[in-house]
């Protein structure tokens, strides 16, 4: 079993982001805030006093380009796993195989492109729950305990699991995905900030 300091010799956040969304056109590059959606998860995970890299893998040159200029490293997704009918895990399987041909990752985070609402210290706390517990893998939940997909937290091995893990723990975050319109309005009638 790997201790605290080597699960936190190498942690990596990967920010799948596709080019080909059709309820929301080019939604994880559309403007919210003044930024490109994707612009709010780079900067929660740069944020992170955990996280050492940070990755954005995708099949699109603008959200490439964009990641760049704020400071992720990026991966060029083949089109064999870019359409709307690919797992999220493909593509996170996909550029963890790319990230270790320089330094295996040690923890994996897994981070949507279109949860703007996340901030480092989801990031964070999902990486120390999962440490504290020695669980395998921690995902995020909303108030009502369904999960979000926002963040997924990962040892390793388990990146290559065929499911959830059977040691999986949660944090609870108020954090909304975005796929339409109305979902970016009902973010904006929120009180609280974007804190990244």
């Amino acid at each position: 079993m790997k201790t605290k300091k080597n699960l936190l010799d190498y942690v990596v956040a990967i920010i799948p982001a596709r080019g080909g969304s059709k309820r929301l056109p080019k939604k994880n590059i559309y403007e919210f805030r003044g930024k490109p959606m994707i612009y709010w998860s780079i900067l929660a995970a740069n944020k992170s006093k955990i996280i050492n890299d940070v990755f954005v893998t995708s099949d699109n040159k603008d959200i490439l380009n964009i990641a760049h200029l704020y400071k992720s490293k990026t991966i060029k997704r083949p089109k064999n796993i870019s359409d709307d009918k690919t797992f999220k895990m493909e593509a996170i399987k996909h550029a963890v195989l790319e990230v270790e041909k320089e330094k295996k990752p040690s923890l994996v985070i897994s981070l949507q492109a279109n949860s703007p609402e996340v901030s480092s210290l989801h990031l964070d706390k999902a990486i120390k729950h999962l440490i504290k517990f020695d669980l395998h893998e921690v995902i995020s939940v909303d108030k009502n305990l369904v999960q979000n997909g926002a963040i997924r937290a990962m040892r390793y091995h388990t990146v290559f699991q065929e499911a959830l893990s059977v040691h999986l723990g949660a944090i609870r975050t108020n954090i909304t995905d975005i796929h339409t319109l109305s979902d970016i309005k009902s973010i904006e009638k929120k009180k609280e900030g974007i804190n990244g």
